[in-house]
């Protein structure tokens, strides 16, 4: 359960504005108040990045900051791939992320 003083949508910011340290930072407080590692890559990391898709195709983000932002949400995912993986929850693909000129 998480704690009342933890708020989970700083994960959210924090990969929206490309923010490694705090996103690990936030990610392993969650980890230690026993939050779902699930529940913050489908609430938090995957809506944080679906943030950043829409403002790239808005030119408000252009591929630095998108390329930030993936780093944020890397570092964060390093330490919940290995709690998923213990539950036999398995990748369902990959993204690949490319610009033509």
């Amino acid at each position: 359960m998480p704690q009342p003083s933890l708020d989970l949508n700083q994960l959210y910011e924090a990969v929206l504005n490309g923010d490694l340290k705090g996103a690990v930072e936030v990610t392993r407080s969650a980890l230690d108040a026993g939050v779902d590692p699930q529940q913050l890559v489908t609430e938090q990391m995957i809506p944080a990045m679906d943030e950043v898709g829409r403002r790239f195709e808005n030119n408000e983000y252009f591929v630095p900051e998108l390329l930030i932002s993936a780093r944020a949400m890397k570092g964060a995912l390093e330490l919940i791939r290995p709690l998923l993986a213990e539950r036999g929850i398995q990748p369902v693909g990959r993204v690949v992320i490319g610009t033509v000129k």
